[in-house]
């Protein structure tokens, strides 16, 4: 049997069904003959496989006066980013989405953790006061996240080296590797050596490889 959206207090906490429709903002599952649009993040776009293909997503069910929506990750990392998003003041699931569709989930926590607002004011939706409630309220509740304390995070890859790794992340993946595994790779050598100029970074994670 089909989960059933909304019957008591049964909340939806994972999916696993077939693909039937994907879009980088959202994915139909087909579950035991019925469909279930997820709203999701870019990165857990980039997960999915083909149309027709079983994919299982962790969820994260809101319920509105007139409907009930669903948000769906590819991991758990993800997932527990999303709920202290929305545990902001201000932050609902449609902004959160768009926060994490906006950058890396590692740069997302480094720009929190050290106060970056000028970072932060890039994504979408987030203006100057969004930005310091975001780090005030959550840079020291990100360890269930990261597996990291924030001081530890915020010492490990300076403010100033955020752009640069994702710049050095983009051009990695230019050549054909995962994001996730660019972003370990840069992120160890940028915490070993932050200044590092951006070509000889890709170099060296290159040599790594």
């Amino acid at each position: 049997m089909p989960p059933t959206p909304g019957k008591g207090k049964r909340m939806i906490a994972q999916l696993d069904g077939v693909i039937v429709e994907k879009a980088p903002t959202s994915v139909v599952l087909d579950v035991s003959g019925v469909g279930y649009e997820v709203f999701i993040p870019v990165s857990t776009y980039e997960s999915l496989g083909d149309i027709g293909q079983r994919m299982k997503l962790m969820t994260y069910q809101h319920v509105r006066e007139d409907a009930l929506l669903l948000f769906g990750f590819a991991s758990k990392k993800e997932k527990s980013m999303f709920a202290r998003l929305i545990s902001v003041s201000g932050v609902g699931p449609k902004l959160a989405l768009g926060i994490l569709s906006g950058t890396t989930i590692d740069n997302l926590t480094l720009c929190i953790v050290n106060g970056d607002v000028d970072r932060l004011t890039k994504l979408p939706g987030i203006g100057k006061k969004m930005a310091q409630r975001l780090s005030l309220e959550l840079r020291d509740k990100l360890e269930d996240v990261t597996g990291v304390p924030g001081a530890a995070l915020a010492a490990a890859v300076p403010s100033e080296s955020i752009g640069k790794l994702e710049e050095a992340v983009m051009g990695l993946i230019s050549l054909g590797y995962a994001r996730a595994d660019a972003q370990r790779s840069l992120s160890k050598i940028l915490a070993a050596e932050p200044d590092l100029p951006l070509d000889e970074l890709i170099r060296r994670s290159l040599q790594k490889a």
